[in-house]
């Protein structure tokens, strides 16, 4: 009985042993979450239309942000409120007091002027945002017009061929980085781009994609010149390409 009790109390003693050791565990670690996971450093990346104070200023946004760990932990397990022209921000640890911020930013096509605000949008047509400033780099559509205009949704047009003839242009210029001023249309979807000087006139929606790699090939002959460039009748068969200077 004497062996057995013994037996039980050494136990008991282990158990609490155990225990104690682990709130101690717990407590030294909790410690150095509070003190040895203070953010000092945050650096940012990938952005071009925010700055990095706004970046830092929309990922620290509560009381507990002064803490790395966190930061961390809570941008991995929640999801991020939405920021126009943002697609994605990727936060990670880079040390102990220094957090990492990648920027994602949605690639904007261009924007439709509408009462004095900026209707931007993105390679699929849908509205990131609505301001009255002024994104250089973007170029301004003309002669088409929106019916409803609501941010992180679909431009709302009477004619969904020309939306899908602007998205489709749009994105061949963005594949050769090429950024005209300004995008227009005009009867029968006929379309035009401006680029400084030069006038390119596209027509119709046939033979896009090849108008598109022919542009990109005749850009560099015509820098500091000033006129029109005519497309619109090229075809795979017919391949002259008129630029009449003035």
């Amino acid at each position: 009985m004497i062996k057995e009790k013994r037996k039980k109390r050494a136990k008991r003693r282990r158990v609490l042993l155990t225990f104690i050791i682990l709130i101690c565990l717990l407590a030294i670690g909790v410690l150095v979450g509070i003190k040895g996971f203070k953010l000092n450093h945050v650096k940012v990346s990938g952005n071009a239309l925010y700055t990095d104070k706004q970046i830092r200023e929309s990922v620290l946004n509560d009381e507990y942000s002064w803490n790395s760990l966190y930061v961390v932990l809570k941008y991995r397990l929640f999801k991020m409120k939405e920021i126009p022209f943002i697609d994605e921000m990727e936060v990670s640890l880079e040390s102990p007091h220094t957090i990492q911020i990648k920027v994602y930013e949605k690639a904007i096509i261009g924007y439709i002027s509408v009462n004095d605000q900026n209707v931007y949008f993105d390679k699929d047509g849908f509205v990131v945002e609505i301001s009255k400033r002024q994104i250089e780099n973007v170029p301004k559509i003309e002669g088409i017009e929106c019916n409803e205009m609501i941010v992180y949704e679909k431009l709302d047009l009477d004619d969904n061929e020309a939306l899908s003839f602007l998205l489709t242009f749009s994105q061949q210029l963005e594949k050769y980085e090429l950024v005209p001023e300004t995008i227009s249309f005009r009867g029968n979807n006929n379309l035009s781009a401006v680029f400084e000087n030069i006038v390119v006139e596209i027509g119709d929606s046939d033979y896009l994609v090849e108008k598109a790699m022919r542009l990109d090939a005749i850009m560099p002959q015509l820098t500091g010149k000033s006129g029109t460039l005519h497309l619109e009748n090229w075809t795979p068969l017919s391949t002259d390409v008129v630029f009449a200077p003035g």
